[in-house]
């Protein structure tokens, strides 16, 4: 692959989707570019703010939380794998906030929907903790939903 070819593939890449660094250059090496080429177009890349690692991470971040309800725990895991530098992946975990018990809440309600026994529960602990919940968390949330259940 030339230069030319590499940075073309790059920007087709970044076209459809914004990349982390890692991600852009793992997929360029994958295509058969030269190191040397692909550090040279991710200079450029950088130098007119195609690719910002720090803007990615709080997008994704943001993402992650809003569509996939994912937890905070879940989402530094998912940009660690993006190859995001760990201050940036802080920065944007920190820009979330701290609202997530709350947010935690509904989704343990909507997901119990009334129904305690101890195998939907567990499942429902299971579930959560895939999505980067705190255990203490989703529990406290499940007995907290339990007393209001049973108060009424």
């Amino acid at each position: 692959m030339t230069f030319d070819e590499t940075k073309d593939k790059a920007l087709r890449l970044l076209e459809f989707r914004s990349h982390s660094e890692k991600e852009l250059s793992d997929k360029l090496k994958r295509a058969g570019a030269k190191e040397f080429d692909i550090e040279e177009v991710l200079e450029f890349c950088r130098n007119y703010g195609f690719v910002n690692d720090r803007q990615y991470a709080l997008s994704k971040a943001r993402d992650l939380k809003k569509l996939k309800k994912y937890g905070k725990q879940r989402i530094k895991s998912e940009l660690y794998s993006k190859g995001i530098p760990s201050e940036y992946v802080e920065e944007a975990v920190c820009a979330l906030g701290d609202d997530e018990h709350e947010e935690l809440m509904l989704l343990v309600e909507k997901k119990l929907r009334g129904d305690f026994e101890k195998k939907n529960v567990d499942k429902c602990i299971r579930y959560f903790l895939y999505r980067g919940y705190n255990f203490g968390d989703i529990k406290s949330c499940i007995e907290n939903i339990k007393e209001e259940y049973f108060e009424e």
